[in-house]
């Protein structure tokens, strides 16, 4: 099993974990996410979304074991997606602060995997265009934080402050490496 195929492993042993609490202890998982309605239909709409993540997550052990690359290949963005979509939850008054660790988990596995499928593909490790990763995905947390407090152009204002500090810095430590230079 390569890499990419143990990401999507540990992916899905996750999910599949998280979908047993779900369908096993609804309360305990609606605790960890900050959810204070406990109510039958919330309860009921708990263990069903928990149902969809135990087969999302045997999905994924099954596309690891298999080493089935064109899943992993479609994860990547899909999860990037979810992260974007889940984190913008938060400022919108849709879920809690606790649901940024269900975000958090879609961006570090889809990056996760996404390393190690161009690893598989003559990577070539480029800190420039990791730090200019990192700064737009922390920019990103950044603006989500700081909606509540400062509204949307404080939030906007909090992306463009990271992201800039991120590109000015990634291009005063390293050397932007020209396609052509690789």
């Amino acid at each position: 099993m390569d890499m990419a195929a143990l990401t999507m492993l540990v992916f899905g042993m996750v999910i599949v974990g998280s979908g047993l609490t779900g369908l096993l202890a609804p309360h305990i998982l609606l605790t960890v996410l900050g959810i204070t309605d406990t109510g039958s239909a919330t309860q009921l709409f708990i263990m069903a979304s928990s149902q969809a993540s135990l087969a999302m997550g045997l999905y994924y052990i099954l596309a690891s074991v298999n080493e089935t690359r064109s899943f992993f290949q479609w994860s990547v963005p899909l999860r990037i997606i979810n992260f974007m979509v889940f984190a913008l939850m938060i400022p919108l008054g849709i879920a809690p602060t606790q649901w940024l660790m269900v975000a958090e988990l879609e961006i570090v596995g889809a990056v996760a995997t996404a390393i190690a499928l161009a690893s598989k593909n003559n990577f070539i490790y480029n800190p420039f265009h990791m730090l200019r990763i990192t700064s737009v995905i922390l920019a990103f947390a950044g603006a989500i934080l700081s909606f509540q407090p400062f509204g949307v152009y404080g939030s906007a204002s909090a992306f463009l402050l990271i992201s800039s500090v991120g590109m000015l810095y990634a291009y005063h430590k390293f050397v932007p490496v020209q396609i052509s230079d690789q």
